[in-house]
């Protein structure tokens, strides 16, 4: 029987294996410290069965990927399009992680949910790419995109229309944008006739029960920072909502003694009609009237 180099018979090699091997098997066999040295075919099986392993390792991340296609399209629609309203940005991320979620994006859906809150309300710097995308949200009803077009509409001074505005505020407020019933109910407030003030006591109303009244005017002056505000379109309230004297819950607001930092301020049980007269002072400050 032939002698290998180191002595062993020919019968007992082990099988070839490559150069790449040989080295990993090289780097094994030197550093594993044991009394009972392996031997390379022990180390080869070793190698081996951990390359079995990162195989079905890859399997199974192979199987996760296409979990995604055993996803009804209307399930999928709805994770993308909950990743839209969240953020643009989030959306924009999505997309690059598989065709599917790319295919799925360009659905009504998901561009009627998609938020534009990373969007100016006026491009001063218009480009391609940003008006189709805003012009694709409007088509679609998007309803950020609704209240952007209602604002631009009923402020924008000279060139507003502002019966166009407000009708089109309102669409987005019925559609459930706070941020648009906070402007229309504000607006409602403004007005004199009593009707008019009733459907803007529901809008705040709403709003108070969700906590959200102070985050809204927040949003809204940040947003309205880059517009010229037409000032001439609202006028102050001659008549508070409020006119009960100091047996009112309320007093403390009239005397400026409640400053309102955040929603959990905001006591319940206090007048409600206070409350937005409170809340009209903020609103005049920001159209400086």
């Amino acid at each position: 029987m032939a002698r290998t180099r180191n002595g062993g018979s020919a019968g007992c090699s082990i099988p070839h294996v490559s150069s790449t091997v040989s080295a990993r098997i090289a780097h094994e066999t030197h550093v594993v410290q044991s009394p009972l040295q392996q031997s390379p075919h022990q180390t080869y099986l070793r190698l081996v069965k951990r390359k079995r392993s990162e195989r079905r390792h890859t399997r199974k991340g192979a199987y996760s990927t296409t979990s995604i296609k055993a996803l009804p399209r209307d399930s999928l629609i709805e994770v993308v399009a909950t990743v839209a309203a969240h953020s643009f940005i989030d959306l924009h991320n999505i997309k690059l992680c598989c065709k599917d979620f790319l295919d799925t994006a360009e659905d009504n859906y998901v561009w009627e949910r998609v938020s534009l809150d990373t969007f100016p309300l006026i491009q001063w710097l218009p480009n391609d790419k940003a008006t189709s995308f805003l012009n694709r949200c409007m088509e679609c009803g998007n309803i950020d995109s609704l209240y952007r077009e209602g604002l631009r509409k009923y402020f924008d001074y000279p060139n507003g229309k502002i019966d166009d505005g407000l009708g089109i505020l309102k669409v987005a407020a019925e559609k459930g944008h706070n941020e648009a019933k906070y402007v229309c109910g504000m607006i409602s407030l403004c007005s004199e006739d009593n009707e008019v003030k009733k459907q803007g006591l529901k809008y705040m109303h709403f709003l108070r029960k969700l906590k959200c009244v102070v985050n809204c005017r927040k949003k809204v002056k940040q947003l309205l920072k880059s517009v010229w505000k037409n000032n001439v379109v609202l006028v102050r309230n001659s008549h508070p909502l409020c006119n009960v004297n100091s047996t009112c819950k309320g007093w403390r607001v009239k005397k400026d003694r409640w400053v309102l930092l955040d929603d959990d301020d905001d006591d319940m049980s206090l007048c409600e009609y206070c409350r937005w007269d409170h809340e009209l002072e903020f609103f005049y400050r920001l159209f400086n009237i």
